[in-house]
């Protein structure tokens, strides 16, 4: 069983998980957002946050997420990009990163960190267990329609990830493509084909390769037959494997920014219910599933962290899960 310890920061209550090889911590307050997820054994943070003292604050839902705070990893439910859905206007990057979420006090005496919430405008209830065994992270998720009408939704994981020099994105080999939502240097319209890996000739997105320091592209990739995407790094040995199901979740978002976005760098792997940002265009465009009502719905991701970890697998050579 992890430690965990719980302290706080600029008056939020901050909860760490540790093992010997790994720790992560949760805001409950801010969106349930993991604020932290480190390796350990080779020292590596995982997870990204502006440059200078780690500054906290609390947002009104509705809010523009460019108003958040940009630390760490958000959940976005049941929209990324703002949309109106059956008269519901939905905000940037849905209703639940920009809320306080509920605390299992009683998940924390065994081990767990779960939280919780009913979205205000949405009729949904979501709840998330993070469990830590050595150095692998498991985040449970729950989805309950609480509305009498069948529902529409679009979840996505948003974990921005830090970048050091050497490092070399893996994806499934059923990633021959990207759909670009959006990009700057090299420029795109919205919906162009960028083959993976090499999405322009001698431009490498494993490689996490954009054109200069002013440049970023959002895409996804998928549907996959297997979900699982890495970071690594061979100079360091830090590794990350990102495991899903890709039954409950077809795609992964890529977000790679290289100075194009606020002067930042950093890089997000988003598994994802659709190939798309909008709620809306993706009831019209692909299908999204539908919750019946009183139904309840259960996915989970697994991060594993170390080289050790990723090449102990048996699927290590085929680079799968």
């Amino acid at each position: 069983m992890p430690l965990i310890q719980r302290h706080h920061h600029q008056g939020f209550e901050l909860i760490t998980a540790e093992t010997e090889h790994a720790s992560v911590t949760v805001i409950p307050e801010l969106g349930a957002r993991l604020l932290s997820l480190r390796d350990l054994h080779s020292g590596r943070e995982w997870l990204w946050r502006p440059e200078g003292p780690l500054r906290l604050w609390r947002n009104r839902p509705g809010d523009p997420f460019p108003l958040g705070t940009f630390v760490g990893a958000d959940e976005c439910l049941p929209t990324i990009a703002p949309c109106t859905w059956q008269g519901r206007e939905l905000p940037d990057h849905g209703e639940v990163w920009s809320q306080p979420w509920t605390l299992d006090e009683a998940a924390i005496a065994a081990g767990c960190i779960k939280t919780s919430i009913t979205l205000t405008n949405s009729p949904f209830h979501f709840c998330r267990t993070l469990t830590l065994e050595n150095g692998v992270l498991r985040l449970d998720y729950s989805l309950q329609n609480i509305g009498s009408a069948s529902e529409a939704w679009l979840w996505a994981w948003h974990p921005l990830m830090t970048l050091e020099p050497g490092d070399r994105l893996s994806l499934p080999y059923d990633a021959a493509s990207l759909l670009v939502e959006t990009a700057r240097k090299p420029d795109a319209v919205r919906g162009e084909c960028w083959p993976w890996p090499e999405s322009k000739p001698g431009l490498r997105l494993d490689k996490l390769e954009l054109s200069g320091d002013d440049s970023y592209v959002k895409a996804f990739a998928g549907p996959f037959q297997k979900g699982w995407a890495r970071l690594e790094n061979p100079t360091s040995d830090a590794c990350l494997t990102l495991r899903w199901d890709a039954a409950r979740l077809p795609y992964l978002g890529l977000w790679l920014t290289r100075g194009g976005y606020q002067g930042w760098h950093h890089v997000a792997l988003e598994p994802t219910t659709l190939p798309t940002d909008s709620l809306a265009e993706g009831v019209n465009e692909n299908c999204p599933p539908r919750l019946a009502p009183g139904s309840t719905l259960s996915w989970s991701l697994e991060i594993s962290l170390g080289a050790a970890t990723y090449h102990a697998s048996s699927d290590s050579a085929r680079g799968g899960c």
